[in-house]
């Protein structure tokens, strides 16, 4: 999984207009399915969400939480969704960012 600046995150959503958001999710679905082999690639993702009028999107907000613990974070599927419908996704994505950010594999052993 890719370690990103929620700082630059939230900037690049504010200058896009949301559209760093739409590649945000399909690049790191992309990612969480090359790791865990779950779900749709980006592509898929990205038409899933449109053709269903972003329902898809609230849809993978829960099941992020599921994917993270194959990815050894923990199951925070009910607030990932939450905070998908209420916030529309922009508050979910960073909070789901800064999991991947604290997964196992970026921890420094001594």
């Amino acid at each position: 999984m890719k370690k990103r600046s929620l700082g630059m995150m939230l900037l690049l959503t504010i200058i896009t207009f949301g559209i760093y958001l739409l590649v945000w999710s399909c690049s790191t679905q992309n990612r969480v399915k090359k790791k865990t082999g779950l779900g749709v690639g980006g592509g898929l993702h990205l038409l899933l969400m449109f053709i269903t009028f972003g329902i898809y999107s609230i849809i993978w907000h829960w099941k992020m939480g599921g994917r993270m613990v194959k990815l050894g974070g923990s199951n925070n599927a009910v607030l990932y969704l939450l905070l998908g419908i209420f916030t529309g996704g922009f508050i979910s994505a960073i909070v789901i960012q800064n999991d991947i950010n604290n997964l196992p594999e970026y921890s420094i052993e001594a």
